[in-house]
């Protein structure tokens, strides 16, 4: 079968939601992360993500193991290499989200507010491998006269908001975050355009007044 033809017939559910602390925790892995990232772009052998990770096959079987268990990947064909089976692998959906039981404390007994703490690893510590690796290699440009799209924009602030404003700026994240996305999934996005990461955090740290 044509690989090609394959990764372009393979078409992942739209979406994803992760009901068990279980697979939270396989998902929250920064390495498994990054073979999630790695089939973004079509179904791939474990050879394959080897190859896109400049390390060996066998030290990935493990983690293709527990992506495939919990659901979080999917074999989309096989076939036979030098009397070897070979799989390949493609996302089990384009977007996953994480049900909101999981990050409430109390859910269980062994429960110290681990699903929140195993959402703040795939985010966070995703962000920093990528911030890192892209520093180290140039992509990212710390100098203080670097291009906007060579930049790395990172802040904390803190405002003050009312129960409307905090609902407008909200709705207004949200809006960019879908445009964010959706220049990914586009079907005439341009094949020259850079990858960026996005990484944004905002709560509350009081409590609403009654």
């Amino acid at each position: 079968m044509d690989d090609a033809a394959t990764a372009g017939a393979y078409q992942p559910d739209d979406n994803y939601t992760i009901t068990s602390l279980e697979t939270l925790k396989v998902f929250s892995d920064p390495l498994r992360q990054q073979i999630i990232d790695a089939l973004l772009d079509g179904p791939k052998t474990v050879k394959q993500i080897a190859s896109d990770f400049d390390t060996l096959p066998t030290k990935l079987y493990y983690h293709i193991n527990l992506l495939e268990e919990h659901h979080l990947i999917r074999v989309i064909d096989t076939r036979i290499v030098s009397g070897i089976i070979e799989k390949r692998y493609g996302i089990s959906a384009r977007n996953f989200s994480i049900s909101r039981t999981l990050l409430t404390p109390g859910q269980r007994e062994d429960d110290e507010n681990q699903g929140l703490d195993a959402l703040m690893m795939a985010i966070m510590e995703r962000a920093r491998g990528e911030i890192h690796k892209s520093v180290q290699n140039g992509i990212i440009d710390t100098s203080q006269d670097a291009p906007v799209h060579r930049k790395l924009m990172m802040l904390r602030g803190r405002g003050r908001l009312t129960k409307a404003q905090a609902e407008q700026f909200y709705a207004r994240l949200l809006n960019l975050i879908e445009e964010f996305e959706a220049a990914r999934h586009s079907d005439d996005a341009d094949p020259d355009a850079d990858s960026f990461s996005l990484v944004f955090a905002i709560y509350p740290i009081t409590r609403p007044k009654e």
